[in-house]
């Protein structure tokens, strides 16, 4: 089996720091939306993962990377991190034939997010708002703005 390795995905926008990011999920799709690193106040990126397996958020925090058990794999600090050759996709592409799963670690100030699904999207880079719930209700409610 090989050995798990982390890369950066360079197509999510940069996260701010400090960061409070919101999460909503249904049986398939996972929306995140996060303060995104800009000179504007109060923008926010959010990102759709699609055909959701798995996903958690836990309380490792920017100092305590260290204890993630992918953490050797090579993780960034504030970073979308997808794990190339992790465990669960290669368990996740066995049992359900023909799926490619992916693995991405969202390292964020005070918790990091893991999600395993077949894919991910940029809905919007550059999204004004005023909380990052705001933003991601609004958009999914269909909102211009």
């Amino acid at each position: 089996m090989p050995s798990p390795k982390a890369t950066i995905w360079q197509e999510a926008p940069k996260l701010a720091l400090p960061d409070v990011p919101a999460i909503l999920c249904d049986s398939s799709n996972l929306w995140l939306a996060y303060l995104i690193a800009s000179s504007l106040p109060n923008r926010y990126a959010v990102v759709r993962f699609m055909d959701v397996i798995d996903h958690r958020l836990s309380p490792i925090n920017d100092e305590g990377i260290g204890k993630h058990p992918y953490a050797k794999a090579g993780l960034n600090w504030y970073s979308f991190n997808e794990i190339i050759d992790s465990s669960e996709t290669i368990r996740w592409s066995v049992l359900k034939a023909g799926l490619i799963a992916r693995h991405w670690v969202i390292t964020f100030k005070d918790n990091t997010l893991d999600v395993i699904a077949r894919g991910a999207e940029i809905v919007t880079a550059d999204r004004q708002a005023s909380s990052p719930v705001a933003a991601l209700l609004g958009l999914l409610d269909g909102d211009a703005a």
